[in-house]
């Protein structure tokens, strides 16, 4: 089963690979930034560059894999960005501009929409596939009580959005593509480390636990009924649009 890792240099993503890679089972396809050329690693990983906020890099990725694979199975989108050294989640509307809202729109939505466009080929073999994009909790519109961290939030509910209406137009014609978008909780990454003084005892989890527990939600519902995604956090629990 060929399963594709997108941003799996570290953090969830990383964790997600370590735990697929001890079923033999599962061949491992892992993109990231720093990647060159598809090559296979000493774990027999494959791995090539993605940058999901490059459309040519994206198209780049897509036509390496065709050149390998006759197919791909799974595909779980771990790319997103809440904070880099230009920015920090904005706490008012004073803090909004538009750099920060199109490089997060660019990353959490955009490049997620064009990814599975240019690997429609290798998941619509007639097989059944699952794709999987972590959104967050905080994309959900009737979630908000908190306001505050604009581009975030806007950018996860546009993923959403578009998966959804992906999901629904599929569900005409490749029925057999499942996707789901999965709120991964509060995980020890790059991501989170801003933000983690004053969390309550016991809500930090692991990268290992966090992956652990989004592969059994993937295994759980891979063949889930619904003509849209499912909108779930790591404990199976359904999150309001």
């Amino acid at each position: 089963m060929n399963v594709l890792l997108i941003g799996a240099e570290r953090g969830i993503g990383a964790a997600m690979a370590a735990a697929l890679s001890k079923n033999n089972e599962y061949i491992i396809i892992k993109t990231s930034r720093s990647y060159g050329e598809l090559t296979q690693d000493q774990n027999t990983h494959w791995q090539l560059r993605c940058d999901i906020a490059d459309a040519d890099s994206i198209n780049q990725m897509a036509n390496a894999l065709m050149q390998q694979f006759e197919k791909l199975d799974w595909i779980i989108n771990c790319a997103g960005v809440l904070h880099n050294n230009d920015f920090m989640p904005e706490k008012s509307l004073k803090a909004v501009n538009s750099k920060q809202l199109i490089d997060s729109y660019q990353t959490n939505a955009i490049g997620h929409l064009l990814l599975i466009q240019a690997l429609e080929k290798l998941l619509t073999t007639k097989a059944p596939a699952v794709v999987a994009s972590i959104s967050a909790r905080i994309g959900s519109i009737e979630d908000n009580k908190l306001g505050g961290w604009y581009a975030y939030r806007m950018s996860k509910a546009a993923l959403n959005m578009g998966i959804k209406t992906l999901a629904i137009e599929w569900s005409r014609k490749n029925p057999q593509v499942k996707f789901m978008l999965l709120h991964p909780g509060t995980t020890d990454t790059d991501l989170s480390a801003p933000f983690q003084r004053n969390l309550p005892s016991g809500q930090l989890q692991t990268a290992k636990e966090t992956a652990l527990m989004l592969l059994e939600q993937i295994d759980q519902h891979k063949n889930h009924d619904e003509k849209h995604p499912i909108f779930i956090d790591y404990k199976g629990k359904k999150i309001a649009w």
